[in-house]
């Protein structure tokens, strides 16, 4: 079960960049999975977009309300917090949560951000699946 980040979550949403790459994960393997947090990025993302105008209000609401529906399944993210905090030299708070729950499940973490997919090859056993 890949655990896939708020990249590829937002890509598959809006049905672009990323988003066959990560449909045809769904497709092979059922659902992704990824820790809860996973919501108030994906919404973070989605209200910094309409802010600087970059996709309509009707295209960003559907996709908040298509992220009901993405077939994912979400893990908590406080047992992950010591992991996480383990990871802070290398890695942002929300980025730690789902390199740890990759960790957690022994499963790669799928990511179109270069920044995540380098540092998590080089400072964790995580294998990364890149989305971009």
């Amino acid at each position: 079960m890949t655990v896939l980040d708020t990249s590829g979550a937002v890509d598959v949403l809006l049905g672009s960049g990323a988003a066959a790459t990560v449909n045809d994960l769904l497709a092979r393997q059922g659902p992704l999975a990824a820790p809860d947090v996973l919501t108030f990025e994906v919404l973070a993302v989605l209200r910094r977009m309409a802010s600087r105008g970059d996709a309509g209000p009707e295209r960003l609401g559907g996709a908040v309300a298509d992220l009901g529906d993405l077939s994912l399944q979400l893990y908590p993210a406080i047992p992950l917090r010591a992991r996480a905090w383990g990871l802070r030299e290398n890695f942002t708070a929300g980025d730690a949560l789902f390199v740890a729950l990759a960790e957690a499940l022994d499963e790669p973490l799928a990511t179109k951000d270069l920044g995540l997919a380098d540092a998590t090859e080089r400072h964790t056993g995580v294998q990364v699946v890149r989305l971009g």
